[in-house]
């Protein structure tokens, strides 16, 4: 895990994709994303004794971001002064968001502060109030914050792939890639390329050195490694691998070259253009990319969780009820049940309750259902009775085992995730609202260098980030690299619940330790959790005194030997 700039970088991927180790922020959305409270809180807290209170702040206008990455902090002053700020998120080159158009400099921000209208600081060397700068019009598209997948992406098809700061002609280019001869080609890696006028974006992706800095103090610019990446990073050198692996050290470039890419690694893509005679790739962070050596990755799985009902249906008997064929109430109510296997249906009761029909609508394996506490048993066979009110076998539904705590206040949000059934389900209280299936970390207990454990107990979300970038070296692997992740909620270190578009294996163990879920999911449980992302942010800090969301990560413990 890495910080850079001023935020938590942690790595969950995988090293085909699948991993949790180093994580790199470009500094980080929402989803159907309702405007929070997180920055006006934090800006009424500190009203009373900001500097800027009782100053003329201007008019409200919009401003737009110029940097790649905008700290907003909740008072005029960075944190590294000591003067008592926090950053409460930031924005990304080109958002917008609405602010008071008059500065007011300090020495910690000589251009001056800029009040935003929901509350926090922007410095305004990192924004502008001219929407036409060719900063924001050459800008990389805002993600889409309606979709589980907010950028498209592309996965690196060759081995040693080079990121440009800027579009080189073809025999710039041989010194980078040697097969290049005369002009490039411009042939696709994609099914059904996009006609752009010649030059088209070369200009934006050449803008991307001129905006990658923010107004921030020294150290804010230095990447320091966190102890976790240290000690990641060296359990992988010393567990007697093949020295000669690459690590994404050897990947650096200088230069006009950003860096290289391993084959597998991802980027996520802004637009394509030709320029200098060939077809090219923009990515987000506005570097170039040889059109030809990425391959357009669509998500690869359909899987979504289910939404429950809002209001309560079931009156839980304090006894728990008995199970009989008049389908008594039991302890079952408001268990979350997935389906387990293919061709799973609705099912319908007779009205005299003593034969169960087949229904016309087939329920998808991994989809979830709750259950209302009544069931019956006919024949033989034990059936429960779904929120919806159709029936269901209990032979194919995989129950929930969630672990409430124990200090749960009325209606809190929280997260249970269940290592050992592979289910997440989120909670408004003890009535679950939400309940999807996840990967978490791959275990091998023969194999320390191959066991990825993801962490149990209770924690709170830390910060969101609409994408992040995440790295790393991972011994069994080697290298990976996927740029802006969607949908990250980091709550231990570089443990986080995100977006996972690059495999559909959910119900079962796949990451590195991060909880993985299907993009559609991740996009629900961010806009859903706490803190709340404001309009046009990409990333969101949870303050100390007002934690995320609650997690609770659980595992049945093993059978003891007799």
């Amino acid at each position: 895990m890495r910080r850079t700039v001023f935020v938590l970088l942690a790595a969950c991927g995988t090293a085909s994709l699948e991993s949790c180790a180093n994580a790199k922020t470009d500094l980080a959305p929402d989803a159907t994303v309702t405007v929070s409270s997180a920055a006006s809180d934090a800006s009424d807290d500190a009203n009373a004794a900001s500097p800027l209170k009782g100053v003329d702040k201007g008019n409200q206008s919009k401003l737009a971001a110029t940097n790649f990455q905008v700290s907003v902090v909740d008072l005029p002053s960075w944190p590294e002064t000591g003067a008592g700020a926090r950053r409460l998120g930031y924005l990304r080159a080109g958002a917008m968001v609405m602010a008071y158009d008059r500065p007011v400099p300090n020495d910690d921000c000589r251009e001056g502060w800029i009040e935003l209208a929901e509350g926090g600081y922007v410095c305004a060397k990192a924004i502008t109030f001219d929407l036409k700068d060719a900063r924001v019009r050459l800008a990389p598209k805002q993600p889409d914050r309606e979709a589980g997948m907010p950028y498209r992406y592309g996965v690196n098809i060759s081995d040693g792939t080079p990121l440009y700061r800027r579009v080189l002609a073809a025999e710039d280019r041989k010194k980078y890639e040697h097969h290049v001869a005369g002009a490039a080609s411009s042939s696709s890696a994609t099914t059904k390329p996009q006609a752009h006028a010649e030059n088209e974006g070369a200009s934006a992706a050449e803008s991307a050195d001129k905006a990658s800095e923010e107004a921030a103090p020294p150290e804010e610019e230095q990447p320091t490694p966190s102890p976790r990446a240290r000690k990641h990073e060296g359990r992988a050198a010393d567990a007697g691998t093949d020295v000669g692996k690459p690590k994404l050290r050897d990947y650096r470039g200088r230069g006009v070259l950003v860096r290289k890419m391993g084959r597998g690694f991802y980027v996520a893509l802004d637009r394509e253009f030709k320029a200098a005679g060939a077809k090219w790739w923009r990515t987000t962070f506005g570097f170039a990319a040889p059109h030809d050596k990425i391959l357009v990755q669509s998500g690869v799985t359909k899987h979504a969780g289910t939404w429950f009902g809002k209001e309560p249906f079931w009156m839980p008997d304090a006894d728990g009820g008995a199970i009989t064929d008049a389908g008594e109430s039991t302890n079952m109510a408001g268990v979350v049940g997935f389906i387990t296997n293919e061709g799973a249906h609705e099912l319908t009761l007779s009205e005299d309750g003593t034969k169960m029909g087949r229904g016309t609508k087939e329920l998808p394996r991994r989809s979830a259902v709750m259950l209302t506490g009544k069931e019956i048993v006919i024949g033989g066979v034990r059936y429960h009775q779904s929120a919806n009110g159709f029936w269901i076998q209990l032979s194919q539904l995989k129950l929930a085992k969630p672990a409430p705590p124990s200090d749960l206040a009325h209606n809190e949000k929280w997260i249970d995730v269940d290592l050992t059934r592979q289910t997440l389900v989120a909670f408004e209280g003890t009535r679950p609202v939400f309940g999807t299936l996840v990967s978490s970390g791959r275990r091998n207990l023969q194999d320390k260098e191959k066991d990825f454990p993801t962490p149990t107990g209770t924690f709170h979300v830390k910060e969101k980030h609409v994408t992040t970038t995440m790295d790393g070296d991972v011994a069994a692997d080697g290298p990976y690299s996927i740029e802006d992740v969607p949908w990250v909620m980091y709550f231990q270190g570089s443990y986080a619940l995100h977006g996972a578009f690059w495999h559909d294996q959910f119900g079962n163990l796949r990451s590195h330790g991060c909880v993985n879920l299907a993009p559609e999911d991740a996009r629900t449980v961010f806009a859903w959790s706490e803190p709340q992302l404001p309009l046009n942010w990409h990333g969101v800090f949870a303050a100390d005194d007002k934690p995320g969301t609650r997690i609770v990560i659980h595992e049945d413990q093993p059978a003891k030997r007799r």
